[in-house]
């Protein structure tokens, strides 16, 4: 815990350069997929106790449309991917060029709605580990998405309880994406067990050793 809690200004600024170039890196893919130019950036990034996640990543009382993907091999956790209603509504118009109520009810358009959410949260989700592991040079995978359209304490807390409660902390990105002239925000939050989260620690520490 005392390692975690004091992180140096390098081992923020190295989380921070991660996302920054998995969020980035997502541009291209993102761009073919919309056929369009795609312009990305990560607002803030922070690491928080997961008592202080809500409050961090701005939970709100509204629904948002949330994608869990498991991350696997040298570290073991969850990233999870949210977009408020909002954004959602402007991504799903932006991938597939059509206009759609709010309260969406042909099942159908609504599978069709999660199907596109899920492909642009495993693009962040694939983007951002990819980066992760050459950058530190660990072995990882994620798993198939999985889109849920709920509250974000609701999604939060089922990852949580899935984890068995092991995670202390977690990583929050706050993401913003230029889609055909439309403005949208996400988050990227990253779980990890607290085995996990040490080797993440470790590998920095090497590459400031390195450098010294």
């Amino acid at each position: 815990m005392e390692e975690i809690t004091s992180l140096s200004e390098f081992e923020y600024g190295a989380l921070k350069e991660i996302g920054n170039i998995g969020i980035g890196n997502s541009a291209v893919s993102l761009s073919r997929l919309v056929n369009s130019l795609v312009c990305t950036k990560v607002i803030d990034t922070e690491l928080g106790l997961i008592e202080d996640i809500p409050k961090i990543a701005g939970f709100s009382e509204s629904p948002v449309m949330g994608t869990l993907i498991r991350i696997k091999e040298d570290l073991n956790g969850y990233i999870l991917v949210f977009f408020p209603e909002t954004s959602a509504e402007s991504l799903y118009i932006s991938l597939s060029g059509e206009e759609i109520e709010k309260n969406l009810t042909d099942p159908v358009k609504r599978s069709l709605k999660i199907s596109l959410i899920e492909e642009v949260s495993h693009i962040l989700a694939g983007t951002y580990v990819t980066s992760l592991a050459k950058f530190l040079k660990l072995n990882l995978s994620i798993s198939i998405p999985y889109a849920t359209y709920d509250m974000s304490d609701s999604i939060f807390n089922s990852v949580i309880t899935e984890m068995g409660y092991i995670a202390d902390f977690a990583f929050v990105l706050d993401a913003e994406f230029l889609i055909k002239e439309k403005r949208i925000k996400g988050n990227v939050l990253t779980l990890l067990d607290p085995k996990s989260l040490s080797c993440l620690l470790e590998r920095i520490n090497s590459m400031i050793n390195q450098n010294a």
